[in-house]
């Protein structure tokens, strides 16, 4: 297999010509993600703001969430002055195109979703979960993509597009976020093959595991100290779930952001089939995420409660308390891995 033989055929033609067209009609373009937006997001958006840049597009970069300091690195790379990367929905940039990346659900965006969904501007998404996009969006959904940086990987490829070393890097580590250092399932053959070529236009893997994995802060140590402190080991080991809640987060100073990563930590337990972390949200409600070794697709289980994702990697942003969410999500957890449901009293989360 060679590089060239990643080249998107057919089905993906006409998509990079509606894209590049829309892209040559626009002047101001936003690029917006999901709510904590981590490195794939993040990465993404660096990259294709680099390549829009180079285009001579004046382009903004709007996200639900401020991005983590941790994460700050990936901001440097996409060639935009810092007042250009905004959060909210009171503070989105004017524009004429939006582009969304890694997120095919506007509820995935909280209030900022509302704001966009209702703008007159065209739309386009990358993306690589298992959802259909928002009606009427030109969208480039693979799910069999290990992130959305592979498929922005793949549309610069199919359209010809030169991507520098700041655009490798960047792309390079929204891979290997997601891919959790090419261990997750999601890492393919093709995976492997884009991740080398992406270090052979710049990319640096001891660079970026370095500033990924080995750049935690001791608040976040402490809050993932406090979460695993509260780990369930459910249906005979086969579930993991914990919580983080709003006292969690005051206690270590950390924000609902950074319990992101968590729970990879529940997935290198032997044994463990689904891992669940719920997190509780400023705003109010609790957002639940999925993880899955394989089988038990979790995707269709975040689909049937309100969300989406990937059957190995999905979430769901539920109303109500922690207790609501986990008496809720916990029999339905253990019923995908073929446990019998116990009366949900015995889903219940402490308070602390």
């Amino acid at each position: 297999m060679t590089i060239e033989s990643l080249r998107m055929p057919g089905r993906l033609i006409e998509f990079c010509e509606q894209a590049r067209a829309r892209i040559a009609a626009a002047e101001r373009i936003l690029l917006a993600a999901h709510v904590f937006p981590e490195p794939d997001a993040i990465g993404s958006e660096a990259a294709l703001a680099r390549h829009l840049l180079q285009q001579g597009r004046q382009v903004f970069v709007c996200n639900p969430s401020p991005v983590l300091d941790v994460y700050r690195f990936l901001t440097d790379l996409s060639g935009l002055p810092p007042e250009h990367w905004v959060e909210g929905s009171d503070r989105v940039p004017e524009h004429d195109l939006i582009i969304l990346l890694d997120v095919s659900d506007w509820d995935y965006m909280a209030s900022l979703g509302k704001v966009l969904r209702r703008s007159p501007a065209p739309k386009i998404l990358f993306d690589h979960h298992q959802s259909s996009a928002p009606a009427g969006t030109l969208a480039l959904i693979d799910p069999d993509a290990s992130a959305t940086g592979e498929v922005l990987f793949r549309y610069f490829l199919a359209t010809g597009a030169p991507v520098d070393r700041e655009m490798a890097q960047a792309l390079y580590a929204s891979i290997l976020f997601d891919t959790g250092s090419f261990r997750f399932r999601n890492a393919r053959d093709e995976t492997l093959l884009i991740a080398a070529e992406l270090i052979r236009q710049g990319a640096s893997h001891r660079e970026t595991v370095a500033k990924l994995f080995e750049n935690e802060s001791f608040p976040r140590v402490e809050l993932l100290t406090a979460a695993l402190a509260r780990l369930v080991s459910d249906a005979d080991g086969r579930i993991a779930w914990t919580y983080v809640t709003e006292e969690m987060f005051r206690r270590t100073g950390t924000t609902a952001g950074d319990a992101d990563g968590i729970i990879d930590h529940l997935m290198t337990i032997r044994g463990v089939q689904i891992g669940v972390l719920f997190r509780e949200l400023p705003g109010g409600g609790v957002k639940v995420t999925f993880r899955s070794k394989g089988k038990p697709n979790v995707g269709r289980l975040a689909g049937a409660l309100g969300g989406g994702g990937r059957p190995t990697a999905a979430g769901v942003t539920l109303p109500g308390s922690l207790r609501e969410a986990s008496n809720r999500v916990v029999p339905a957890v253990r019923s995908l891995v073929g446990t019998a449901v116990r009366p949900v009293e015995e889903c219940d989360v402490s308070d602390s």
